[in-house]
């Protein structure tokens, strides 16, 4: 069966499959693709292959020959007393006692990985049980969950939001970050259910990582939404986890080599404030906003480092000698969250060469994208930046003299995603993802931010005015 190819932004591609594609033939093709020195990820969607490259995309899948692929079976115990299972029951028409005699039959299959760590989309599900997502998301669904939105079902491995109806609960261990592998169900793994009356349910596993390397300096203020970013990690992607690394590689680049450090060495990514820090150790310090200009320091112990509010962007970046530890596994959802007394460790890896491509840094407001990877409307041009953004993504509205344009539909088969990926809503707003992205989504992807221009989207504030421009 051969896919339907499509460019995602000038390093991806997306491979979309018939509708009826095996999940083990996605998996087995994912897993030949991943083995090609070209391909840094290869993210499964549920009937899609989408895949990033190092440098500009080249393959062939007709020269991509699908490699052995051999599922495992669980066998998961859940307590079906779940908020929703009542409902569930009366909208299938079908008794508890049935129910828990038929559930044991069913053999799950994990499709895809999306929307949160390890979180595995399971088909299999029988259509006459078949309950819509609900109208209104849950701000906390615990860990353990599982649920059903449609005829997909899932377990939430760790506690989050969550749309879908609640019908169980499993004690079993979902997700670890400090484990290799992170996750319980890989894709095209078969899941069998055991009913069973679960009297208490366990905490997470406590996080086992702990920073090796010796003290370099004390966080006395945190600034704002100060982070510790480390390298984009492609790796993660293949459980479920976005790669992170730096909202702008080029600024951090900068920093880092201004304290003697490779391009991608971990360091801290300030929003509008930089800390305060009291130094331990003698340590050359550089500071890059989001303008580009860079500022270097020779700190010896016990003095301080206090920048306070910066300008030139949104983000700017503060650079140690030597990289600072990350201070997290590596298969944790997200980046440290710098906090007051907190000591910075020095990182016990180093970077790799210097090999950032720093581009001018002027006109941040003019984003190059490429159309697609879906064929979609042509998009407006003009767009303004809201207040929601984070370092998962930031949302842009139509300004009010640009054309609107043909609405995008409502949902497309879930696919993969990349940093820049730009969605457009049902609600008519527009999406670019940042660095820590959902690796999967069901929204239409009209274009991808070329790879150079991804720093500007780190820069940009509520209420300016971004052109896209194709």
């Amino acid at each position: 069966m051969q896919p339907e190819v499509t460019r995602a932004g000038d390093r991806g591609l997306l491979a979309e499959f018939a509708a009826d594609v095996a999940a083990a033939e996605l998996h087995a093709r994912a897993a030949s693709l991943r083995a090609r020195t070209n391909v840094v990820a290869c993210i499964v969607g549920q009937q899609s292959l989408y895949v990033v490259f190092d440098g500009a995309p080249s393959i062939d899948f007709d020269e991509v020959p699908p490699s052995a692929f051999e599922p495992r079976t669980h066998v998961i115990d859940i307590d079906f007393s779940g908020p929703d299972i009542e409902e569930f029951l009366a909208h299938v028409h079908i008794t508890r006692d049935a129910f828990l005699q038929t559930v044991p039959s069913l053999r799950l299959t994990a499709r895809y990985l999306g929307f949160r760590a390890g979180f595995a989309y399971l088909e299999g599900w029988p259509e006459a049980w078949r309950m819509p997502r609900r109208t209104r998301s849950r701000n906390l669904v615990p860990r353990g969950s599982f649920a059903i939105a449609g005829v997909m079902a899932g377990f939430y491995p760790v506690d989050s939001p969550g749309g879908w109806n609640l019908l169980g609960r499993t004690n079993a261990t979902l997700w670890n970050p400090d484990s290799e592998p992170p996750n319980r169900f890989a894709p095209g793994d078969v899941i069998e259910i055991r009913p069973t009356s679960i009297s208490h349910f366990d905490e997470p596993p406590a996080p086992q990582f702990e920073a090796a390397g010796e003290v370099v300096a004390e966080i006395i203020a945190p600034g704002q939404l100060t982070t510790i970013a480390g390298a984009r990690d492609w790796k993660r992607a293949d459980y479920g986890v976005s790669p992170g690394g730096p909202f702008d590689a080029f600024a951090a680049a900068l920093a880092n080599r201004a304290a003697g450090n490779a391009d991608d060495a971990p360091l801290l990514e300030c929003v509008l404030v930089a800390p305060r820090l009291r130094f331990a150790t003698p340590r050359r310090a550089a500071f890059c906003d989001g303008s580009g200009n860079v500022q270097t320091f020779m700190l010896l112990p016990g003095e301080e480092l206090n920048l306070g509010r910066f300008h030139g962007g949104l983000r700017g970046y503060l650079a140690i000698e030597g990289g600072v530890d990350e201070m997290r596994s590596r298969y944790a959802e997200a980046p440290t969250i710098v906090r007051a007394g907190m000591s910075l460790r020095a990182a016990t890896v180093p970077g790799v060469a210097n090999q950032t491509k720093v581009d001018d840094r002027s006109d941040r407001n003019t984003i190059r994208i490429i159309a697609g990877p879906h064929d979609a409307p042509p998009l407006p041009e003009e767009w303004e930046v809201t207040p929601e953004l984070n370092r998962v993504g930031i949302r842009l509205r139509r300004r009010g003299d640009s054309p609107a344009g043909e609405p995008p539909p409502r949902e497309l088969p879930s696919c993969g995603m990349q940093f820049g990926t730009l969605q457009w809503h049902p609600d008519g707003t527009l999406v670019a993802m940042g660095p820590d992205h959902p690796v999967t989504g069901g929204y239409l992807q009209p274009a991808t931010v070329v790879f150079e221009d991804l720093w500007k989207l780190a820069q940009l504030s509520p209420g300016e005015h971004v052109r896209f421009k194709a």
